[in-house]
């Protein structure tokens, strides 16, 4: 598998000690695999150069511990390129999630098809129907950025802000898509409510679900989701709280 991407389609930017390399963002799983792979192996050749390195949709940022000379660091990345192995990289992981779309957790989209149950109803139906891919976790600990939402599906963010969007919205922001993992201030449209928080920050790997990962949700009643938040408060056992990759 070759890669969608050559030594021309990055540029160089450093902001202190942040070294930032930009790229166009592909709606591709392809790319966005690449990139991972490419984050891989940037922050193990700099590893103990390195306090942290994240992703954006188009850019792979890596934070220095010490000033650098960008003509010393720019050769290491351009050969690092010049020798990925994208062959090797595994295969996603296919996660299904747990929603619900009662009227309550969709107030957002009945305004924005102006009360037309019909249109709501055939978005929500083709919203369950697509494969989302986790591109990185921003905003907020443990918040994920999905990509997958086709452009005709885009509903722009709100031009006031709520005061408190609910822990577990699924929410949509132009043509993406993410979910609140805590109470919180947003401008994203809210779809539905997913009751398995992604992230368990007592683990040392608290995220279950990667970069590249795919995720689609199915529907399930307000019974269940209150079951499920009942099991989790209570630590009992349910089929949706635990989610495994389905390939």
């Amino acid at each position: 598998m070759e890669s969608m991407f050559t030594k021309q389609d990055f540029n160089f930017t450093t902001l202190g000690r942040t070294l930032i390399l930009g790229f166009s963002y592909q709606h591709d799983e392809r790319s966005l695999h690449f990139i991972q792979i490419l984050l891989t192996a940037l922050t193990k050749q700099f590893n103990k150069q390195l306090e942290d390195s994240t992703t954006t949709f188009n850019s792979i940022n890596l934070f220095f511990k010490e000033d650098f000379q960008i003509e010393q660091i720019k050769p290491i990345v351009l050969k690092t390129l010049d020798v990925l192995d994208f062959k090797k990289t595994n295969p996603t992981k296919l996660w299904k999630l747990p929603v619900c779309t009662n009227e309550q957790y969709t107030v957002d989209v009945h305004d924005f098809f102006n009360g037309d149950i019909q249109r709501v109803n055939a978005y929500i139906d083709r919203f369950l129907s697509l494969e989302f891919h986790l591109v990185f976790y921003g905003f907020l600990p443990g918040f994920p950025y999905l990509g997958g939402l086709p452009i005709e599906m885009a509903i722009p963010r709100k031009a006031t802000p709520s005061r408190i969007t609910q822990k577990g919205s699924v929410a949509i922001g132009g043509d993406q898509v993410g979910i609140y993992p805590q109470d919180s201030p947003g401008g994203w449209n809210v779809i539905g409510n997913c009751p398995l928080p992604l992230m368990d920050f007592t683990k040392s790997s608290p995220n279950r679900i990667e970069p590249a990962d795919r995720i689609q949700f199915f529907k399930i009643s307000t019974a269940e989701y209150s079951e499920v938040l009942a099991a989790i408060e209570n630590n009992t056992d349910h089929p949706y709280i635990n989610p495994y990759p389905h390939d």
